[in-house]
């Protein structure tokens, strides 16, 4: 009697101490969101569509290159296709431990335009991302806090409050939530840098699909609550994993 005594009381602590381990804090669901697997290199077909309060529906196509080496260095590129207005606009952003780099070249100026930090407040081609929103994650920019796990369209996720560490920020934070088994932000809810009690933009992320063994949303949503506006990227094609020139990440193939 005793043995089995103790054995059930030896089972309830192991219990207690691998559920202990195996919990996640905040900072850490943000770094498995840094950390998740999105290829070595991608290439998409992308739709942007662009729509303020009643107004009609603005469409451009773009394709977005990638490429990831490690987390602290990558590059991305983005070369507008159509409408005329906007066609052969490229975006450029270059990072090497972990330091960033960004241009666009507006093909109506036929000019290159470094993008500095005093920039990231600013609406990127005239939606509602701006050159903050379309930074990749890197959790050791941010404070992350107040972690919960909750239900999200049928899904579990983790709700955690992140905080940018420094000043080159909109946001007094954001509220996302995370897939649990997937550590994709299915929402992000931003709050105003002046007013912290306001949300002002509100991201997400729906349509998921398994490609090449990499769970991708094909729909991210931009609201912008203020103005009413909002702005959709639809991914029609996307590919992992494939040869890209060298120089497709360079300056001097932003005015080609």
């Amino acid at each position: 009697m005793k043995y089995r005594y103790l054995t059930v009381i030896l089972f309830v602590v192991f219990s207690l101490c691998a559920a202990k381990a195996m919990a996640l804090t905040a900072q850490e669901v943000l770094q498995k969101v840094e950390d998740r697997y999105v290829g070595k290199t991608s290439k998409a077909q992308v739709e942007m569509k662009l729509t303020e309060p009643n107004g009609p529906t603005r469409v451009r196509r773009m394709i977005i290159s990638r490429r990831k080496q490690d987390n602290s260095n990558k590059d991305n590129f983005i070369h507008f296709v159509s409408p005329a207005d906007i066609q052969n606009t490229t975006y450029l952003v270059n990072e090497r431990d972990s330091k960033k780099q960004k241009w666009i070249y507006l093909s109506a100026f036929r000019k290159i335009r470094k993008i500095v930090a005093k920039d990231y407040g600013m609406a990127f081609v005239s939606s509602d991302f701006t050159y903050e929103d379309m930074e990749d994650i890197h959790a050791d920019d941010y404070v992350a806090s107040d972690l919960k796990e909750e239900k999200l369209d049928g899904e579990d996720v983790y709700s955690i409050r992140v905080q940018k560490k420094d000043e080159n920020t909109s946001y007094s934070h954001v509220v996302m939530k995370v897939a649990k088994d997937k550590m994709i932000v299915l929402k992000s809810e931003m709050f105003d840098k002046n007013e912290p009690g306001k949300m002002i933009k509100l991201m997400t992320a729906e349509n998921l699909e398994k490609i090449q063994d990499i769970w991708t949303p094909k729909t991210v949503t931009m609201k912008d609550l203020v103005k009413g506006s909002s702005t959709v990227l639809d991914t029609k094609k996307i590919k992992y994993d494939l040869d890209l020139p060298q120089d497709e990440f360079t300056k001097r193939n932003m005015e080609k």
